[in-house]
């Protein structure tokens, strides 16, 4: 009986270590999986704008992947500092429970001790004789003898457990000496994050002060832009409506119906299937450029309109299709570029700035197939422009690709 309620004390003890596992497990994991993410993320931005470095004249696609990379440089800071600030909790209340677990060691000691003394001053064994034949019948005497018994497991299992609780909290204190470290490696890593981040705001300083003081070419290649969508969107929109009145004859030839044949009206069901989750027209790469109008990135008074998304991506790769259909179309644009234009029902897609098409008008492709090589300009700049229509409307292709 003894020993029984002893052990139950025991185990309502030992769950003080149970307690001592962090806390914060599943936010530090977070953490430390959102933190990784961004690193990637700077590592690919780094890669980016080495390539565009290589020209030693200032660009705005520069200015743009520096800005990335400042923003990305500013949340790992971030996330180093939630991870300190978690570190620091742990360690507070590991401070506490092993100081809790010192005091009940403590009182199990002073029992012991107590015991042990008992134990000492009663260790004639005629006591123990005297205590068992002096019972009052043989069933208080089998008692008496089991509680002598139990008096001695007892002590060599308070014994047992007393050093149990001492290598508990010694490999406790090991682990808060490791989360000490782990705290001084992190605030150094953010004092040289930050470090980084003071050079690249440095930079784009430099390079947005360079631009400014080219405020005519800028405003020209601007032009010269809007130009060219003008032309995309015009040969767009009237090979569009071509493939829609072809649509519409087809359709009336197969079931006398005016509309899409129903292997096209599938073939848009499996598109708007997809929402959120097509793939990108890229392996890898950046939203260099949103959809809709948007503030230049030097001068804030000037406005672009982009009708899809630009994707800024390694040079020398590769365009794919982000759905299985047809090519309707290939555009030659002015200076030399071109775009595909693919259809899947009653939707398109739209990939422009092409260096080398791989594939012919009226071929059909599968989802993720390499359709062509991006054209990389003379800024080490390799962006591709997708647009997504529904018809002869424009779409938001970022509501329609998989997220990074």
């Amino acid at each position: 009986m003894i020993t029984q309620k002893w052990k139950l004390s025991s185990l309502l003890i030992f769950g003080l270590f149970l307690i001592v596992q962090p806390v914060f497990s599943q936010s530090k994991s977070q953490l430390k999986n959102k933190k990784a993410k961004i690193q990637k993320e700077i590592k690919k931005l780094n890669g980016l704008l080495g390539e565009t470095r290589t020209n030693k004249r200032k660009s705005e696609i520069q200015l743009l992947i520096l800005n990335k990379k400042i923003g990305a440089r500013q949340d790992l800071i971030s996330a180093i500092g939630n991870e300190v600030f978690h570190i620091n909790k742990e360690i507070t209340d590991q401070n506490h429970q092993i100081d809790s677990l010192k005091n009940k060691l403590l009182e199990l000691r002073i029992q012991y001790t107590k015991m042990v003394q008992f134990a000492y001053k009663n260790r004639n064994s005629t006591n123990k004789l005297i205590f068992i034949f002096s019972s009052e019948d043989f069933n208080q005497a089998y008692k008496r003898l089991k509680y002598i018994h139990e008096i001695a497991e007892y002590r060599k299992y308070q014994s047992k457990q007393i050093n149990l609780a001492t290598e508990k909290i010694e490999e406790k204190i090991i682990e808060l000496e490791e989360k000490k470290f782990r705290k001084l490696s992190l605030k150094e890593h953010k004092k040289a994050e930050f470090n980084r981040l003071q050079e690249e705001q440095g930079e784009r300083q430099e390079v947005y002060a360079e631009l400014r003081q080219d405020e005519k070419k800028l405003k020209s290649n601007l032009n010269k832009k809007r130009n060219e969508s003008r032309k995309l969107q015009a040969a767009i929109k009237k090979i569009i409506a071509r493939e829609i009145a072809e649509a519409k004859k087809r359709a009336e030839k197969s079931n006398g119906s005016i509309g899409l044949t129903p292997k096209a009206k599938k073939l848009s069901k499996d598109f708007i299937t997809n929402k959120g989750k097509l793939p990108w027209p890229v392996s890898k790469g950046i939203i260099s450029g949103k959809f809709g109008n948007q503030k230049h990135a030097v001068y804030e008074h000037l406005t672009t309109i982009n009708n899809g998304i630009d994707i800024l991506t390694n040079k020398g790769s590769r365009a794919r299709t982000v759905f299985k259909g047809k090519v309707v179309a290939i555009i030659i644009l002015p200076g030399g570029k071109k775009a595909v234009l693919i259809q899947h029902g009653e939707f398109f897609t739209m990939y422009s700035n092409l260096a080398k098409v791989l594939v012919n008008k009226g071929d059909e492709v599968n989802t993720q197939e390499e359709i062509a090589t991006i054209l990389t300009d003379e800024n080490g700049k390799t962006e591709i422009h997708f647009e997504i229509w529904q018809g002869n409307q424009k779409q938001n292709p970022s509501f329609w690709v998989a997220p990074k």
